[in-house]
């Protein structure tokens, strides 16, 4: 059974700072997402593959609102929150570390930030049929292209990162960021001919789903220069595959770095990689071979894999502002493929909704629509209030925001506890958290925040 094979670990402590337009001091893992909060979606994703408990990470000073966060939603999977100092600069790999004593077993990490339907299933079953160090999922991407963020018009540039994968045994032998090169990209010589061939993808999506072997856990406790998982140790195992252990089977303590340093065996990866003389055998044995030579595997101890979801799949990482405001303009049409039909509801059961005027809308807990409303394709944030005589279309409305009466609001985003106050007209704007709009109000295109020195308002 998965749950008794895999534990699984949700990293939520990240500060979201590619997020500044509508984060101030609320949680990265806390965005309405629909009528839910984002850490519920990679939650509830174990939880449908029958994760009975799971280990959350978080900011100390974060998890009490993270904890009444998710007390307020229908998961059943018991959390562990692990918490660490809100005021160390902490990446995913240090966050793993802070967890090692409760790693047991081989494990799931995901980030707090997918949204996806996408099954878990052929990721772990890649992970088992090669005994591999690490297996990556993979999304397409593209799923922001038709969307417009409000605020200035400014051309978008996604971040792209260049994956290589051998096309017959889907083996993950190359990792970078397109950022890191100019115009050529150069690949190692030993990689070609080794591996015969590869297919470089540069619009995959790294989903921060992986399967890792309890042991990569273990050598990140003794290798603490590592501090994130995708930008540095995946890159760092992905290229190990490609070498070979140095010494004897038992990690002499005389072998050689590739630069002739002497190592000790705790920080040489082949250490905590290697085999069995069981496995050993086993692999000897076996008539399977994913390699271009003889010896099963190339012989490489340490194998890395690619999973890359089906095209027809939904699979988003809301870890920018463009990427939340388009999963939230989308959650309409999508929840009947994110979810069986009546599973969960994209309205709340506790909202308060006298509005007849709604059409694909999602609303969270104890938001309060007025009568007199038209309100079609947005999302209303948990105890946000919309008062009567309002025109809301394509936006987001985020927790405890006031809209007074006779607003029309297109295509934007109102912030946290952000107010618009009556008569404004409001078209692809951005609303700061905790902004006041001033009554009568008439802007297109426009990004305002209290960071340009405008008043900030505290709604108790």
């Amino acid at each position: 059974m998965v749950t008794q094979e895999f534990q699984a670990v949700v990293l939520a402590a990240g500060r979201g700072t590619r997020l500044p337009e509508v984060l101030t001091d609320s949680p990265k893992c806390l965005l309405p997402i629909g009528p839910y909060p984002l850490l519920w979606y990679p939650l509830n994703m174990l939880q449908q593959h029958n994760f009975q408990d799971v280990i959350v990470v978080v900011l100390e000073n974060e998890r009490s609102e993270i904890q009444q966060a998710l007390e307020r939603t229908p998961l059943k999977i018991k959390i562990d929150f692990v918490a660490i100092d809100s005021d160390s600069d902490f990446g995913t790999a240090d966050s793993l570390r802070i967890i090692h004593d409760k790693i047991k077993s081989d494990f799931l990490v995901l980030s707090c930030d997918i949204v996806s339907n996408v099954s878990l299933y052929p990721l772990i079953n890649k992970f088992r049929q090669h005994d591999a160090a690490l297996t990556a999922l993979l999304f397409k991407s593209g799923f922001e292209s038709d969307v417009t963020l409000p605020g200035p018009k400014t051309k978008h540039k996604p971040e792209r990162d260049l994956i290589g994968i051998h096309p017959d045994s889907n083996r993950l032998l190359f990792l970078a960021s397109a950022s890191d090169f100019e115009e050529v990209m150069s690949v190692n010589a030993h990689l070609l001919r080794k591996n015969g061939k590869m297919t470089v993808f540069s619009r995959l999506v790294d989903s921060h789903i992986y399967v890792m072997k309890k042991w990569t856990i273990d050598f990140l406790l003794k290798k603490e220069n590592f501090s994130t998982l995708k930008g540095e140790f995946l890159p760092y195992i992905i290229k190990k595959q490609m070498s070979k252990k140095t010494g004897s089977s038992a990690a002499a303590p005389d072998m050689q770095s590739e630069v002739g340093v002497a190592l000790k065996p705790e920080n040489d990866i082949f250490h905590y990689a290697s085999n069995t003389h069981l496995e050993q055998r086993i692999q000897k044995a076996t008539l399977f071979n994913d390699s271009r030579i003889k010896e099963p595997y190339n012989g490489d101890l340490i194998r890395c894999y690619a999973v890359v979801a089906p095209k027809e799949s939904i699979g988003v990482r809301v870890n920018t502002t463009l990427s939340f405001f388009a999963i939230n303009q989308k959650i309409s049409n999508i929840w009947p493929q994110l979810f069986n039909e009546g599973e969960h509801l994209l309205i709340s059961s506790n909202a308060v909704i006298n509005s007849t005027q709604m059409k694909e809308v999602a609303v969270g807990d104890s938001a309060k629509l007025s009568e007199k409303t038209s309100l079609n394709f947005s999302v209303f944030g948990a105890n946000c209030t919309i008062n009567p005589k309002n025109i809301i279309n394509k936006s987001i409305i985020m927790t405890s925001a006031i809209i007074e009466e006779g607003c029309n609001i297109e295509n934007s985003i109102v912030g946290s506890r952000a107010v618009i106050k009556r008569g404004c007209v409001l078209k692809n704007c951005l609303i700061g958290p905790s902004y006041a709009v001033e009554e009568g109000t008439k802007r297109e295109n426009q990004h305002l925040t209290n960071a340009d020195g405008f008043m900030e308002i505290d709604i108790q």
